[in-house]
């Protein structure tokens, strides 16, 4: 009886253990061993219906998003909310960034994206004249032209330290229905 009882709790003090753990702003906990990992990265939002049930590809401390479209949407609460935004508008978004709106605020947005930043050697120009067929009604992109950098990090409010809790990263949509993030 007593090494029945032995194993039994051992066996539930591992599963306690094996268990990943979403904690206060939906992403997972780590977990011993990296339990819940995929190429070295802890898998974030494990409830979002993705390829890999969650994220694993993504960067903490900067803004990989790059510009062309900008969509921020209110209301967000955490970086799970915000990806599911992303996939929600598998038409326009691509990437997401949750991080601290202004250099000065206290709360974190959620903007979404349709490219990358490009590369520091590469600039993309839009020929803002309408020719006949090509870009009609569309006026020209004045918030980025598109100008290659570095990938800018994602400050505390009224900081220049890398917030390690802004997370930003991009969103697949697969041909044959799948996603990846």
């Amino acid at each position: 009886m007593q090494f029945s009882l032995a194993v039994i709790v051992s066996m539930l003090a591992i599963g306690s253990t094996a268990t990943p753990m979403e904690n206060g702003d939906g992403m997972i906990s780590k977990t011993p061993e990296g339990q819940n990992k995929t190429s070295g990265q802890d898998k974030i939002c494990p409830s979002l219906k993705t390829q890999d049930k969650g994220c694993v590809r993504y960067t903490r401390g900067f803004d990989v998003t790059g510009v062309l479209t900008t969509v921020t949407v209110p209301g967000i609460e955490n970086v799970c909310d915000c990806i599911q935004a992303c996939l929600d508008r598998p038409e326009t978004c691509t990437n997401y960034v949750w991080k601290f709106a202004e250099p000065t605020s206290s709360r974190r947005s959620c903007t979404l994206y349709s490219n990358f930043n490009l590369p520091s050697g590469v600039d993309v120009l839009y020929n803002p004249t309408e020719v006949p067929g090509v870009n009609q009604g569309l006026n020209p992109i004045s918030s980025n032209p598109q100008i290659g950098s570095l990938v800018p990090k994602a400050t505390k409010p009224n900081s220049t330290e890398i917030d390690e809790q802004a997370v930003s990263g991009p969103v697949w949509q697969l041909e044959g229905g799948g996603v990846q993030c």
